[in-house]
């Protein structure tokens, strides 16, 4: 059970207005949990100037690794069901993004290549995010950075492992 103190640090709508005692007592899955809100707010409003959202965006960033992908590749990379990402991919290809073919190898599983229109897009969203990033952190140093993309990839695991 939470403190009573959590529960009225959960109508904060930004982390930001918490006073530093109440960041101490906040319990530090609210924190992301809110963070990552936040983060996804912001970005979406930004790749709505780009017709794009942080969904497409990161199926964009993955199938642009490749000249071609299996769909069932790009299920498991993104850890997203079929019917969901056929869902998904056939909107990028209706925005122009992608072009999905079947395998030539078994006709019923889809290869999918991202277009040239999906490539500049693709690039003009890792501009928005690396922008977003030099703001965010111009105040901090590369190392204060770096440390904590480290700590953050080692929560990361931690939680992964959680059973």
């Amino acid at each position: 059970m939470f403190p009573r103190k959590y529960y009225t640090i959960m109508k904060f709508r930004n982390i930001s207005d918490l006073t530093n005692e109440d960041l101490a007592e906040t319990p530090f899955e609210f924190l992301i949990m809110k963070l990552n809100d936040i983060c996804l707010v912001s970005l979406n409003r930004k790749l709505n100037k780009l017709d794009l959202t942080i969904n497409q965006a990161n199926f964009l960033v993955v199938i642009n690794t490749e000249k071609t992908l299996p769909q069932s590749y790009i299920s498991q990379l993104l850890n997203i069901h079929g019917g969901s990402v056929t869902k998904a991919l056939k909107r990028l290809e209706e925005k122009g993004f992608v072009e999905i073919h079947p395998n030539p190898e078994n006709k019923s599983k889809n290869i999918v290549s991202i277009t040239d229109k999906g490539r500049i897009v693709t690039q003009e969203f890792n501009k928005t995010i690396n922008e977003i990033e030099d703001e965010i952190f111009k105040d901090y140093t590369q190392n204060e950075k770096e440390k904590l993309k480290i700590m953050l990839r080692d929560l990361s695991k931690k939680y992964f492992e959680l059973k």
